[in-house]
């Protein structure tokens, strides 16, 4: 079972940046049966380091995380959400079109023999 964090605005329905984000939607995905279920919301944190960047905050809030979908992510935010082990997914537009399209992804990818 893996956990995705999906960064979002606008009530959870669009994908947000990760550095602004205030908030992820985080689901359950489970690789055999490709099937992902809603686990809980986790809130960026507002007292992180006064003389840190702001992603920062997004970083510290998605460490439980296997995967992480966002709108955009900047080069050094990326390079420390890698640096913890995080998969990164950029897409545009609504939650519900950027899960369909990784588990579409994940489907294509198990379903390939070598």
């Amino acid at each position: 079972m893996k956990k995705i964090g999906v960064a979002v605005k606008e009530n959870g329905k669009h994908l947000e940046h990760f550095g602004i984000c205030e908030y992820f939607i985080v689901y359950k995905y489970d690789e055999n049966s490709h099937n992902i279920e809603y686990e809980n919301i986790l809130f960026s944190s507002k007292d992180h380091r006064p003389e840190g960047e702001e992603w920062e905050k997004s970083a510290d809030t998605i460490k439980g995380c296997d995967i992480v979908i966002c709108e955009k992510i900047g080069l050094v935010a990326r390079a420390e959400v890698e640096r913890m082990g995080i998969k990164i997914i950029e897409s545009e537009g609504l939650v519900e079109n950027a899960l369909d399209n990784f588990l579409n992804r994940e489907i294509k990818k198990s379903s390939i023999k070598l």
